[in-house]
């Protein structure tokens, strides 16, 4: 049977149609499947966050830590305060402000880790730079952090570390630590030095007198809008990078078994991650080479004359 043009233009149509409806099905089925990824993702997250709750040898871990208390005491000094109002922003931020907000939160996450935390300050008060390696050996500290932020003209940006200029294998792994978590947490890694900036055979005199391992800490530029948009927006994951590298330093020279496991899990924790970034990256792939195909579908013109 012979067809007439209005047939076969409306068999091309319908032909045409349905094939754009797979190809939606197909983008949708991509869509699902990217979607399901980054639940995983989370869910994964969420997962490692809470690693080991509800074990008994867990549970029996956090109980002894609360109750006893025993694993030594941190001093947290939040830089500057006061008259002593440290670097600003050119405009209404001072370092003096954000040191103690981020010192409070990282005092948090020690003491929820079962240190005890000694502080130079809890609130705006100007104490002398010298006295607070003298309050940290009083107090018979671990480790002594002080952590400041950083300003440069140049558009500086990212953390960086000073220790003692005798630069001893313990300030440096505690300094080190710290750099590299907060490089987890999204900062950019600079370096750690011995001495000060501009001299290498002088100290900071927060960590001049120090008995312990010590560092001062730059979180961040003032003068860079990514790193205060990273310090603000990431406060929380901040503190819990500064306390897991402390925590982690003292696992690694007071419990070597406990830092091994932790070691062991931060290899699988980003061998996962690894895994589901190229997982991810597959699936957008997938799913730009469907809307491609989608887009050169929908441009395919019908003939009049067919």
């Amino acid at each position: 049977m012979q067809l007439s043009d209005a047939e076969i233009r409306e068999i091309l149509i319908r032909r045409k149609k349905a094939k754009i409806r797979k190809q939606k099905r197909r983008r949708r089925r991509m869509l699902i499947a990217l979607l399901l990824i980054i639940v995983l993702i989370f869910a994964f997250i969420k997962l490692k966050g809470s690693k080991g709750k509800g074990t008994a040898e867990d549970e029996k871990a956090a109980d002894k830590a609360a109750a006893a208390q025993n694993r030594g005491v941190i001093f947290i000094d939040p830089g500057h305060g006061g008259m002593d109002s440290g670097s600003d922003d050119d405009k209404d931020r001072y370092e003096k402000d954000d040191t103690l907000k981020l010192g409070l939160a990282v005092r948090d996450k020690l003491q929820a880790l079962g240190f005890k935390v000694a502080m130079s300050r809890t609130e705006d008060e100007l104490v002398d730079r010298t006295e607070r390696g003298k309050m940290a050996n009083k107090a018979g500290a671990v480790f002594f952090v002080s952590i400041h932020r950083n300003k440069a003209d140049g558009g500086g940006h990212g953390v960086e570390g000073f220790i003692p200029k005798g630069d001893d294998k313990e300030s440096r792994l505690l300094g080190e630590n710290i750099m590299h978590f907060l490089g987890r947490a999204g900062f950019t890694e600079r370096t750690i030095r011995a001495g000060t900036l501009v001299d290498p055979n002088d100290d900071y005199e927060e960590i001049a007198a120090t008995d312990m391992p010590s560092v001062l800490i730059e979180v961040g530029f003032l003068s860079n809008e990514d790193d205060n948009y990273r310090f603000d927006a990431h406060m929380d994951q901040n503190a819990s990078a500064i306390a897991n590298a402390i925590n982690y330093t003292f696992m690694q020279l007071h419990e070597p078994e406990a830092a091994a496991e932790y070691e062991e899990f931060l290899t699988q924790l980003d061998n996962t991650c690894e895994k589901v970034i190229n997982a991810t990256g597959e699936a957008l792939s997938g799913l730009q080479d469907s809307l491609s195909g989608a887009e050169e579908g929908s441009g395919e013109g019908i003939d009049p004359q067919a």
